[in-house]
């Protein structure tokens, strides 16, 4: 997984449109097929699912606004911007997402599409149970805080198929919300805490996609190999920037009508309608041949990929072994951890040696299902 934890301080109805306008189209967000696509979980101290369901567009930016969804209550009056100060962070949002390869063998294969949602779904999974046990907040007056673990937490994970730009880029936008309960009342999540944290996370979900075993299976059964070690397939990483390079192009032209767009509009937000025409121009823009009205196409994808020099029937490359997590050395595995904490840093958290000790399991090649590997 790539990318790091932000915080997002806006409305809930700008967060809405942020996320309609991640997409290549953005009236495919929130109704794909009538289903809703964000959803909504809270998590206990244990890290167990204790309320889960999924949000209309009018919840979420509710839930955005503090506003539960479970209840109708409030969670509290979030600060708005002004004289100089922030508004209150609404969520913190990290992506999860997969190497490149695996996107393109969803697009080739609707089994492996399947598969890799779930193994994305379990990623998110892994990542919410664990910050269940370790989130924290803070109780007490100005100067005599002290922290306190959160008793609920809750998230929302939207889940997209394809880039701004229309290429294969399967992600869940993970958001998790900084209203948590703990000693009696809605408190701030200790943002601060998270940040030291996004390490962990961040390789836990790596980890999970990385050995997945069922995702493993579906992609042998058509000819393909989960390398065990990076997470990519390997028959289809030469293939990565084909399905790239257009969202590299089109994103450089995109920032620039977007910076052109803000300029005339200093302070507003372009909605979907605006950001549907920006992206139309960042296509047109020096190769006027290429339309949104033709991305998204899993025949479009394939056809590229053919005229790249992709064939189905290619020889397989060889991939390392998998490994099994009894034969991991825990001594092996903590020694090493501790070895790369030092060389980093003269001091480290329990998070620190956490991180290292998931991207050390990973690079073993070991292959394990979620539960498995965070028992480990």
């Amino acid at each position: 997984m790539k990318g790091g934890v932000i915080l997002y301080r806006g409305s809930g109805a700008d967060a809405r449109r942020y996320l309609e306008s991640d997409r290549s189209r953005a009236d495919d967000y929130y109704l794909e097929g009538g289903t809703s696509l964000a959803e909504f979980s809270v998590v206990g101290g244990d890290g167990e699912v204790i309320g889960e369901g999924a949000l209309t567009p009018d919840q979420y930016a509710n839930w955005v606004d503090w506003i539960n969804p479970l209840t109708s209550e409030s969670m509290g009056k979030p600060r708005l911007p002004g004289d100089g100060r922030q508004g209150s962070p609404r969520f913190a949002e990290m992506v999860v997402n997969a190497p490149k390869s695996l996107s393109i063998a969803a697009a080739l294969h609707p089994e492996v599409s399947v598969t890799l949602d779930a193994a994305q779904r379990d990623a998110v999974a892994a990542i919410r149970s664990w910050l269940g046990q370790h989130s924290v907040t803070r109780v007490g007056p100005r100067g005599q805080q002290r922290v306190v673990p959160v008793e609920q937490l809750e998230t929302v994970a939207v889940s997209h198929k394809t880039s701004r730009a229309g290429d294969p880029h399967r992600h869940i936008h993970f958001q998790i919300g900084t209203r948590v309960w703990a000693a009696g009342t809605w408190r701030g999540l200790d943002t601060a805490a998270l940040f030291r944290q996004q390490g962990a996370i961040r390789s836990l979900g790596t980890a999970v996609i990385a050995a997945h075993p069922q995702l493993a299976t579906v992609l042998d059964a058509h000819g393909l190999t989960l390398d065990p070690v990076t997470g990519e397939v390997a028959e289809l990483q030469p293939f990565n920037a084909v399905m790239s390079k257009r969202a590299e192009q089109v994103a450089r032209n995109l920032a620039h009508f977007e910076k052109e767009w803000r300029a005339t509009h200093p302070d507003a937000e372009p909605g979907p309608t605006a950001m549907s025409r920006l992206i139309t121009m960042a296509w047109d823009h020096e190769r006027p041949h290429k339309r949104p009205s033709s991305l998204g196409s899993e025949a479009a994808w394939r056809a590229e990929l053919a005229d790249a020099g992709y064939r189905p029937d290619f020889e397989r490359r060889p991939a390392p072994a998998p490994t099994s997590l009894d034969d991991v050395s825990i001594r092996n595995v903590a020694s090493r951890a501790l070895d790369r904490c030092a060389a980093a840093a003269s001091t480290w958290t329990v998070h620190d040696i956490q991180e290292q000790v998931t991207r050390i399991i990973t690079e073993t090649g070991v292959r394990a299902d979620a539960k498995s590997l965070c028992k480990s």
